[in-house]
């Protein structure tokens, strides 16, 4: 039996303290753990979380479809990435099979002077996608610069319109915020904890995405 294990009060009188006593004991453990890495070496202050390459799969496909900003004087209308298929983690490298969706699509054409749109209408692309990344620890913001091959289009008629609105993602940075961890915070006595966990880095690895989180804690005392 674990020794977080509950027990009944009729298996034990002083249940409630019996709790009180683990929830403190927890709540030691985690201030000593907290103390031992703030004496610690910067280096070593580093925690780092692993996760797998089908976690991050999953993570992407709950994640979509994402809606993109077209920042372009020829283009009008929506474009959103559907699906990201066949993930796989390479050293600093990811690459996947990409499905691209533009709705109410416009081709902007000046003739003369004269601003003329071209209705297109709604197409789909699919295409190969190597991506690096670059991350920013004091915006805690990742940018994925991607690279895309093997461009296929719903029909031949729309391939020039794909290959435009390709142009317009392909080799370009894109800034997803990461943010901070939740902060947790625990009560103990007439003190709270708070212990946040700030990125540090973002390695790609042989099919594992690495994080490496620097943890810190706060004290605060209750004032009457």
């Amino acid at each position: 039996m674990s020794f977080f294990s509950t027990l009944s009060p009729q298996e034990n009188p002083n249940h409630r303290n019996c709790m009180n006593l683990k929830k403190t004991f927890f709540i030691l453990l985690f201030v000593l753990l907290s103390a031992s890495l703030s004496r610690a070496e910067p280096k070593q202050q580093a925690i780092t979380m692993n996760f797998p390459a089908n976690i991050v799969q999953d993570v992407l496909t709950k994640s979509l479809p994402l809606q993109l900003a077209i920042d372009s004087n020829t283009i009008l209308g929506s474009v959103s990435i559907d699906t990201i298929k066949e993930l796989k983690i390479h050293k600093n490298k990811l690459s996947g099979h990409v499905t691209l969706s533009g709705h109410k699509l416009n081709l902007v054409t000046t003739i003369a002077g004269h601003n003329l749109r071209m209705k297109i209408g709604s197409l789909t692309m699919n295409f190969q996608c190597d991506a690096t990344i670059r991350f920013d620890a004091a915006s805690q913001t990742l940018y994925i610069r991607p690279l895309i091959t093997e461009l296929q289009s719903t029909g031949t008629e729309q391939a020039d319109i794909a290959s435009t609105i390709v142009l317009l993602f392909n080799n370009q940075e894109f800034p997803i915020s990461l943010g901070n961890f939740k902060p947790i915070t625990r009560k103990t006595g007439d003190k709270s904890l708070t212990f946040t966990m700030n990125i540090n880095e973002v390695n790609l690895q042989p099919d594992n995405l690495l994080l490496s989180i620097i943890p810190a804690i706060e004290v605060r005392r209750k004032t009457n």
